[in-house]
């Protein structure tokens, strides 16, 4: 599994949008005539693989799954007003020099110095254009909107966003953050071409590949692409150089290979064809020899930022009985997940829904987790389901209240997610140690998000959100367990997909977002996560960073590590940790620049 699982979630997300306005498939665009690596200077060149794995065929910011480097949160060619930095748990700068907070508004302030690489200044008008889009367009950031009231501007290049009146500023931050700001120049007259009457065609705005030149703000821009790789190419009058005291990013080249599986990216990565890689690559301890290494020599390597969870089915027996669920927490043997899975990069699993390390560390209380938790424990296990009326046949399987056998249930997850598949096995072996037959449902990416939106499961692999976010830990726990939107099963759910409900949580996310005193939002999280180890709602079995992040010293060196964390683990493309590209080095000395 990589980074591409986070353009497949949120391409789930906007299915049902989307096809009421477009019909057919993208078509495949004219390639750009490839040219050879050879003349790419290999000391100029950093090779970036993990972020698209088939050939290119649009660079529309607004298809819902552009390639390399217009998806996601990705800041070489588009930028965003502030750039969330996972070290800091806090947004820096990029288009936006600034933003004050007040209840009902969040203002930030443009860069007066912001430019498009056409020469153009980045102006207010833009960034109030591009939230437009999102408000009239089924586009990856539509849901923003909910928040979002309205948007205004000064003459003096702020903009202040007008919080809904569910006033929520963790999304409308993490909405400044997550949105590539467009040139008005560029979209708009796409858009009115594409507009009859009150409704737009959005198969005609897809039409635009961007692949020509596009105006974007950011260090760097599309060169070519061919059907196995995508270059960019340094924006040699960017703007923020001033920002690096006139420094320019090291690489005047970054190319993205298409490979078309894990292994060959990885191996590509012990080769020494790509420098940077996005891609799980297990046992990274044995690639020293490689000269390959991640963010940290020690376990867990990576630096985690998430949290995998079985998605339970709540309503559906026998997972409506709240000692049910508790049992299989304390069933699965963590550890051995752990190892089998992926390779130790994930920190020994501590019980809640809240990462006990890091940013979210003063949020997690030892005391509860003690009271309150689970762990790996078989005899706790068949205690919690013995208290509840539960009891075993003689070939140890489980009976419910009326001596019948508890019925076989099914864990899913796609086909080809390895590690995935593996945490599957051992829940399976754990839950068979309690009398509890359970079997894997391996099935295609389509049958697994259908199944999941609909609640047409019994248990589900899945990690919420799968994004850096400022509104985490908050929409976390939103996205798994807030009840405000609840579908009945068989409908389509994109949030809540075991459809749990409980009054104390709702309340408790209503409440979270406006809390501006830190002692009394540290009591609210507490409350939260304690209520969650009491209903267990889902269950969390690793830790994971947002995408793997690991690197070649055989080309480039000073990535930023644990070490030396003076950029985020991004991959270097990512959010705040585009800033490592102007700190990185050639083992080969460059030609001036």
């Amino acid at each position: 599994m990589s980074v591409h699982f986070k353009k497949l979630t949120l391409l789930s997300i906007l299915t049902m949008a989307v096809a009421s306005m477009v019909s057919g498939c993208k078509d495949d665009v004219s390639k750009t005539p490839k040219t050879s690596i050879s003349d790419y200077p290999r000391n100029e060149t950093l090779y970036i693989g993990g972020f698209d794995w088939a050939p290119p065929t649009t660079f529309n910011p607004l298809d819902l799954d552009p390639n390399f480097p217009s998806d996601g949160n990705i800041r070489l060619m588009y930028e965003s007003l502030l750039a969330y930095n996972q070290l800091t748990g806090k947004l820096d700068p990029m288009l936006a020099d600034s933003y004050t907070q007040t209840d009902s508004t969040i203002t930030v302030h443009l860069d007066i110095q912001a430019k498009w690489n056409n020469g153009e200044p980045v102006t207010p008008e833009d960034v109030i254009y591009t939230f437009k889009i999102d408000s009239i367009l089924p586009t990856a950031h539509r849901n923003n909107w909910k928040h979002i009231k309205s948007l205004s501007a000064d003459s003096e290049n702020h903009i202040t966003f007008h919080l809904a009146a569910n006033r929520n500023p963790l999304m409308v931050l993490n909405a400044i953050a997550e949105t590539s700001i467009l040139p008005k120049s560029v979209f708009e007259p796409l858009l009115k071409s594409a507009k009859t009457g009150k409704s737009y065609n959005m198969e005609k705005i897809l039409e635009f590949k961007n692949e020509n030149k596009p105006v974007a703000s950011g260090p760097y821009i599309l060169k070519n692409y061919a059907p196995d790789q995508i270059v960019l190419e340094r924006t040699e009058n960017y703007w923020r150089t001033s920002k690096y005291n006139g420094k320019k990013p090291a690489p005047k080249y970054i190319i993205h290979p298409i490979y078309n599986g894990n292994d060959n990216f990885n191996n590509a990565m012990v080769k020494g064809n790509l420098d940077v890689s996005s891609i799980y690559l297990p046992r990274i301890w044995e690639k020293t020899k490689d000269s390959i290494r991640a963010w940290s020599r020690e376990e867990p390597y990576q630096l985690p930022s998430t949290i995998t969870v079985l998605v339970i089915a709540t309503q559906k027996e026998p997972f409506n009985n709240v000692s049910f669920r508790r049992a299989l927490a304390h069933a699965i043997d963590f550890e051995k997940i752990k190892a089998r899975a992926v390779s130790n990069y994930t920190p020994t699993m501590q019980p809640g829904f809240i990462l006990p390390f890091g940013i979210e560390k003063k949020f997690f209380n030892k005391e509860d987790a003690d009271e309150f938790g689970y762990s790996y424990n078989t005899e706790k296990a068949r205690e919690i389901l013995s208290e509840a009326g539960y009891s075993w046949n003689e070939e140890g399987k489980l009976l419910d209240k009326k001596k019948k056998p508890v019925r076989s249930i099914t864990i899913e997850c796609p086909q080809g997610w390895n590690d995935w598949i593996e945490a599957i096995n051992v829940v399976v072996e754990s839950f068979a140690e309690i009398g509890i037959t359970a079997t894997p449902s391996i099935v295609d990416y389509g049958a697994w998000d259908s199944n999941m939106r609909r609640g047409t499961f019994d248990l589900s692999m899945k990690t919420p959100p799968s994004e850096h976010s400022i509104a985490n830990p908050w929409n976390r726990f939103y996205q798994m367990l807030s009840s405000t939107t609840i579908k009945p099963i068989g409908e389509d759910a994109f949030a809540n997909q075991g459809r749990f409900q409980d009054s104390e949580i709702n309340q408790l996310l209503l409440d979270i977002p406006t809390i501006t005193d830190e002692d009394s939002l540290v009591d609210a999280y507490r409350g939260l996560n304690r209520r969650f180890m009491q209903t267990m709602p889902v269950i969390p079995v690793m830790y994971r960073p947002a995408t793997f992040y690991q690197f070649s010293t055989k080309h480039w060196t000073n990535f930023p590590t644990a070490e030396n964390p003076y950029a985020p683990p991004g991959n270097l493309v990512v959010a705040a940790g585009v800033s490592a590209l102007w700190e990185i080095k050639p083992v080969q000395p460059q030609d001036n620049q």
